[in-house]
C-alpha cells in the first residue's frame, strides 16, 4: 500500500505571493498578510499514513510516496513516540527546502515592512534587511532592524537595536525585555525592562527603562523614567521652550500603566457623561441606555480603584540608591527632574555635573564623573 504525506503546513507557501484576506465583516485587512508560518519546538509538522490505491489517485501525487521515509531537514525530527511524525526540533518557521522539511531559526525579512509584508510576526529572532514603515508591527525574540523605523510598533521579547535609528513621527512605540539600542531617535517612545543606549541624539522621546539610559551626544524633550542612572555625554535639555523631565526612582512600567489608566479615565468618564445625557432625553431612551451607562460607570469605577493602588504602590517604593544623571557635557536651563518624591527645576546654565538624592533634596555636584 502507498503512504501519503500530510502536511500540517502549506508546502506551497510563497510569502511573495501574500494576498489580503477578507473578515467576517467584509473588511479586507491588509496589515495581516501571514508572512511567515510559524512552528514551535515539539510542533506536529507532518505525518505519514498509509492510504489505499484508490485513495492515492486523488491525493497530491508529489507527497504519494511508495516507502514510509520521512523528508526530515534541518531542525526537524521523527517523534520518538511516532515514527511517522515529524515534529519542529525548534523555534522558527517550517518550509521546503532541497525537498526536505526544514525548519528555520532565524527570520531575515529582505525588504521594507510594508503592505508587501504587512506585520510580521515571528517566534524567534527577526532581521529586518529595510526599514519599517508607519503603521506596522514587527513582533519577534531578538530584533534587529537595518533601516529606519518610522511610526510602527517593534515587540521584541530578547533585544531591540536598530543600524540606521528612529524617526517615529509622534506614533512609535518600541518594546523589548532587554537592551533597546539606536544610532538615533526622535519622537518615539521606548520600553524596556533593561538598558537604553543612544549613539548619538535623542530628541522628543518618553523612555520607559528599568535600568540605565546612555545617550552619547544631546538628550532634548521627553520625559525619562527610571530607577537607574542616565548619562548624557554632551548637551542635556534644549531650553524653557523645550520640555525635558526626568521621573526617577520609581519602577518605570508603573507610570506607563498608570498613563494607560489615565487615558481609559478620561474615555469612560466622556462616555458615562454621554449616555446620562441621552437617558435624560426619554424614557425611552433611559431604558434603551441605562445598562450601557451601568456597564460604563462600572468600568470607571474599577479604573479608579486601579489608580487608587498604583499610587499605593509608589507610596511603599524607597528610591534606588543608584538613582542620579551624570552630564560631562552643558545643561540647559528648563530640565526638571524628580527622584522620589524629591523636585528641582534646572534655572541656570550648568556644565559638567551630576545629580543625585541627598537628605531628600536633588542637588549636584561637580564634576559629573567622580574619580
Amino acid at each position: 500500500m502507498p503512504w501519503y504525506l500530510e502536511h500540517h503546513f502549506d508546502p506551497d507557501f510563497n510569502h511573495f505571493e501574500l494576498k489580503p484576506k477578507e473578515g467576517k465583516t467584509g473588511k479586507v485587512d491588509h496589515y495581516n498578510l501571514g508572512y511567515v508560518q510559524n512552528v514551535v519546538k515539539g510542533q506536529l509538522v507532518a505525518e505519514l499514513r498509509q492510504v489505499t490505491d484508490e485513495e492515492a489517485a486523488g491525493l497530491d501525487s508529489r507527497y504519494v510516496y511508495n516507502t514510509s521515509a520521512l523528508p526530515v531537514g534541518p531542525n526537524c525530527k521523527i517523534d520518538p513516540a511516532n515514527k511517522h511524525c515529524i515534529l519542529a526540533a525548534a523555534n522558527g518557521y517550517v518550509f521546503y527546502n532541497d525537498g526536505l522539511i526544514t525548519v528555520k531559526k532565524m527570520l531575515n525579512v529582505r525588504r521594507d515592512v510594508d503592505f508587501h509584508t504587512g506585520n510580521v510576526v515571528f517566534v524567534n529572532d527577526i532581521a529586518v534587511h529595510g526599514s519599517v514603515r508607519t503603521g506596522f508591527e514587527v513582533h519577534g525574540n531578538n530584533i534587529l532592524v537595518k533601516g529606519i523605523i518610522e511610526g510602527a510598533k517593534i515587540n521584541a521579547r530578547g533585544a531591540l537595536a536598530s543600524e540606521t535609528g528612529v524617526k517615529g513621527q509622534k506614533s512609535a512605540l518600541l518594546r523589548a525585555s532587554q537592551n533597546i539600542r539606536l544610532p538615533f531617535c526622535e519622537n518615539a517612545e521606548l520600553r524596556t525592562r533593561s538598558n537604553v543606549m543612544i549613539d548619538t541624539s535623542c530628541m522628543h522621546t518618553d523612555i520607559y527603562a528599568s535600568g540605565n539610559v546612555v545617550i552619547k551626544e544631546r538628550l532634548q524633550g521627553g520625559t525619562i523614567y527610571t530607577s537607574g542612572m542616565v548619562y548624557v555625554m554632551e548637551q542635556l535639555g534644549g531650553g524653557q521652550g523645550t520640555a525635558t523631565q526626568f521621573i526617577m526612582g520609581y519602577d518605570p512600567f508603573l507610570f506607563s500603566k498608570l498613563r494607560d489608566v489615565e487615558e481609559n479615565i478620561k474615555i469612560y468618564k466622556t462616555k458615562v457623561e454621554s449616555l446620562e445625557s441621552l437617558c435624560a432625553k426619554s424614557p425611552e431612551h433611559r431604558e434603551e441606555f441605562t445598562p450601557q451607562k451601568k456597564d460604563a460607570l462600572e468600568k470607571l469605577t474599577a479604573l479608579h480603584r486601579i489608580r487608587t493602588s498604583i499610587w499605593e504602590k509608589f507610596d511603599a517604593e524607597d528610591v534606588p540608591s543608584g538613582c542620579r544623571i551624570l552630564v560631562p557635557g552643558k545643561v540647559r536651563p528648563g530640565v526638571e527632574i524628580s527622584i522620589g518624591k524629591a523636585y528641582l527645576k534646572v534655572n541656570d546654565y550648568l556644565e559638567n555635573v551630576r545629580f543625585c538624592l541627598e537628605n531628600d533634596e536633588i542637588v549636584y555636584h561637580s564634576p559629573a564623573l567622580e574619580k
